[in-house]
């Protein structure tokens, strides 16, 4: 397993001597990402990525092709400010976008940990519809566990019709 706390990411680079982006000191760029999947997948792990045109590292990693390689490591585990189990009795989550992925790990925590009777109340900020990331994943957590998660979509350019 990863060995990831919960809502922890691991940091993405090409590997040396790839045609790669770099950073500002010329050094190959690297981005954290927050892995979807749970420590108890072995042997791999599974990342949501959303793919900016115009971003820094995404378009590379887009242009991946199957048996390239990216290297990962983990980042230091004290950017996660509160650990799991969260001992709340209600958690509150805010999210917009690509902040989903800590969120799901933090679900996956709470709603598969068969003591924790937490209730999350979640608002998810979206610009429409079609970019809500793991709607499916969301809609059916809420539908099994009606009475500990609540979703709540906002958007913000849907149109009026």
């Amino acid at each position: 397993p990863l060995g990831l706390c919960t809502c922890g990411a691991i940091m993405a680079r090409a590997p040396a001597g790839a045609q790669a982006p770099l950073d500002e000191d010329g050094e190959l760029l690297a981005r954290p990402y927050t892995p979807v999947s749970t420590n108890a997948m072995l042997g791999k792990f599974q990342l949501m990525v959303k793919i900016y045109p115009d971003g820094a590292f995404t378009p590379y990693m887009d242009s991946l092709q199957v048996g390239q390689s990216l290297e990962f490591n983990h980042m230091d585990p004290g950017n996660v400010k509160i650990q799991y189990p969260f001992g709340r009795a209600n958690v509150g989550m805010v999210v917009g976008g690509t902040g989903i992925t800590p969120m799901i790990q933090a679900l996956h925590a709470i709603l598969g940990t068969p003591w924790d009777t937490s209730k999350v109340t979640m608002l998810y900020s979206s610009k429409s519809a079609e970019e809500i990331l793991a709607k499916e994943t969301l809609d059916t957590w809420a539908a099994d566990f009606p009475d500990r998660l609540t979703v709540v979509y906002v958007l913000s350019e849907e149109p009026a019709n």
